[in-house]
């Protein structure tokens, strides 16, 4: 009987056992232990000194240079530092939560390939402190959890290693420019406009203005049978130096302002002024910018007009033109910067485009 309970017990144990290790294999992946995919990186954040970027087609690399960081590959233009941050903190909160497939015929599915395979979609990333590499991995697609509350998956590979990961975390990086860099220039509202003087290489000058901002913008020495276009197309004109963003950037003295292809002079009532080179480069538009500022006489009636409530400080502290222009040439003096396609049309817009023939003027004729 004694040897009998031994067994049941014996039995008991092993079942025991194998219960824990199914359960522990069917535990949730967020119940999980899980293990930095680069342990060394967390103690050593503020030594990366440089992250290199890669893809099928572009590289690019972002450095530290005199406590600033800088792309190298746009003449050391200034990267965005919180970008860099959020790459770098991302990179050492990565945590492994299964092995995937080892099989180089399987990367494909998971974003993992070479970059330099055929119809790569992956992105190689490294992160450099000094001369030594803190961290190198191929970022491949992104593992949405099925459970709505799930933490976010990412399939990745170490480029020595056959081995692809699925990790815990987030990580969007790209070797894109325009990822990297504060695309939204320059921010001068249409309504703040007063005058646009446009000159087109090898074409008549045009010069619009208007007395107040509720107006229109009239075009100025209007041809003889002509009418100025639409209120739309006249309008999109005091729109110049709203919302414009680089899609590259350059040192303005890699580009031939020699002979541009247009120069733009727009003013504003409040007495700024930008002064713009458009020049080509292939078959691409870049632009350089400069502002001055002239203080405006304001009468008194003005003032009462335009002096902000005393409880709203925002507006109180709103920069003078002066000083506007001086953290505008700050930013964009000594660069050029490739412009939309849009943007790059309106710049260089002709007066064959701001006039048209008059409607035909019908007659109501008396019965």
């Amino acid at each position: 009987m004694q040897h009998r309970y031994a067994i049941v017990a014996a039995l008991t144990v092993v079942v025991v056992g194998a219960a824990i290790i199914v359960s522990q294999q069917r535990a949730p992946e967020t119940s999980r232990e899980k293990i930095a995919l680069f342990p060394q990186l967390a103690g050593r954040i503020n030594d990366v000194s440089k992250v290199v970027v890669r893809d099928a087609q572009n590289t690019l690399t972002v450095q530290r240079v005199s406590d600033n960081w800088v792309i190298a590959e746009a003449d050391n233009y200034p990267a965005l530092v919180d970008k860099v941050k959020e790459t770098v903190l991302a990179v050492a909160d990565l945590k492994v939560i299964a092995k995937k497939t080892d099989n180089p015929e399987l990367y494909e599915r998971l974003g993992v390939e070479d970059i330099d395979s055929r119809g790569a979609t992956s992105t190689l990333l490294t992160l450099v402190a000094a001369d030594e590499e803190l961290a190198d991995l191929i970022v491949g697609a992104t593992r949405r959890s099925k459970a709505a509350a799930g933490a976010p998956g990412l399939y990745v590979r170490i480029p020595a290693q056959q081995q692809a990961l699925l990790v815990a975390g987030r990580l969007a990086v790209s070797a894109d420019i325009i990822q990297w860099i504060k695309r939204d220039i320059v921010n001068i509202e249409g309504d703040r406009v007063n005058t646009v003087r446009l000159r087109p290489a090898g074409a008549t000058a045009v010069i619009l203005s208007r007395d107040d901002a509720a107006d229109t913008l009239i075009l100025q020495d209007l041809p003889e049978g002509k009418e100025q276009q639409s209120e739309y197309v006249i309008g999109r004109v005091a729109t110049v130096l709203e919302n414009v963003y680089a899609d590259d950037v350059s040192k303005a003295d890699n580009i031939d302002f020699s002979t541009p292809a247009a120069t733009l002079e727009v003013s504003t009532f409040d007495g700024l002024t930008a002064a713009i080179e458009v020049a080509q480069s292939g078959e691409q538009s870049y632009a350089r910018f400069a502002f001055t500022a002239q203080e405006m006489a304001v009468t008194e009636t003005q003032a009462d007009e335009k002096a902000p409530p005393e409880t709203d400080a925002e507006e109180a502290q709103a920069p003078t033109p002066a000083e506007e222009a001086a953290a505008l040439n700050n930013l964009l003096q000594g660069w050029a910067y490739r412009l939309s396609t849009s943007k790059a049309e309106l710049y260089t817009q002709t007066l064959d485009d701001l006039v048209r023939a008059p409607e035909p003027v019908t007659e109501d004729t008396e019965l």
